[in-house]
């Protein structure tokens, strides 16, 4: 991966080698003093992959920071470049998710960061974390901090569990809508999205409207700190299918959304 001004903290073979991570990337743009990829400060995975979900998290998905990709073409071995546009990013999604584009593999990306860019801290854990900590300007080490501290804490031990992270897309629906279900589930929280769209967090939804937060069947279940996250002690491809159908259903009958799956099913 080729990340735009990086200090010469990349200097060494093994530092190149570990910004094939996306949290190398992002550990080795902060140590540099560059504005843009904190808030998904350690995500697991490769920077490829991150590009075709267009991972997001605290308020910053991959298609604000890309600048642009570089692909290998399974199918006649040529590589190509990729704008932004040319990736055709929406939520959690990309050309690369598309039939068509499953024909790609990603081998290089860059990245457009800032020496002079300000720390995202919109969103309410991050906020909270600094409430709590009488920080009112968080530095850039800071958010990346804050939302590495969050991550623990809301997310399993890998060493403990299976899980893909989160496993559902959060809804995305008309403020209307957003309002009526705000006045039936009170708290409810709400991420403006701009053109009169809002986010809503399903992990809420699940945990307070389905009561499912730490709900399992048999061997998989729903994580005890993020409902959001389903977990496996062991439990199979089909049990994990038949638990996520199932709390997708719950969602649907409680506060009649519909909810896709953020996760690929393969096979």
């Amino acid at each position: 991966m080729s990340v735009a001004a990086l200090p010469q903290w990349l200097a060494d073979s093994k530092r190149q080698t570990r910004v094939w991570l996306l949290a190398g990337a992002v550990l080795a743009a902060v140590a540099g003093g560059l504005y843009g990829l904190e808030n998904l400060s350690l995500i697991p995975g490769r920077v490829g992959a991150a590009v075709v979900g267009n991972i997001g998290a605290y308020g910053t998905e991959v298609k604000d920071v890309l600048a642009w990709a570089e692909t290998l073409d399974l199918r006649s071995g040529q590589a190509r470049r990729w704008t932004r546009q040319e990736c055709q990013f929406g939520y959690r999604q990309s050309f690369f998710k598309s039939h068509e584009g499953r024909n790609f593999i990603i081998t290089r990306a860059a990245f457009s960061l800032s020496r002079s860019g300000a720390v995202n801290t919109k969103y309410r854990d991050v906020q909270e974390h600094f409430a709590g900590r009488s920080i009112a300007t968080p530095t850039l080490a800071q958010v990346r901090e804050a939302v590495s501290t969050i991550r623990r804490r809301k997310l399993p031990d890998l060493a403990r569990f299976g899980t893909a992270g989160s496993f559902f897309k959060n809804p995305v629906i008309p403020r209307d809508k957003y309002a009526a279900l705000a006045a039936r589930f009170p708290g409810l929280p709400g991420h403006d999205e701009g053109n009169q769209l809002v986010k809503v967090p399903l992990g809420w939804l699940l945990d307070k409207a389905c009561g499912l937060k730490g709900a399992w069947r048999g061997r998989v279940g729903t994580y005890a700190e993020q409902a959001l996250v389903i977990v496996s002690d062991g439990g199979t491809a089909a049990e994990v299918e038949a638990f996520a159908r199932e709390l997708v259903q719950a969602v649907k009958d409680k506060a009649g959304l519909d909810v896709d799956w953020e996760v690929e099913k393969l096979g």
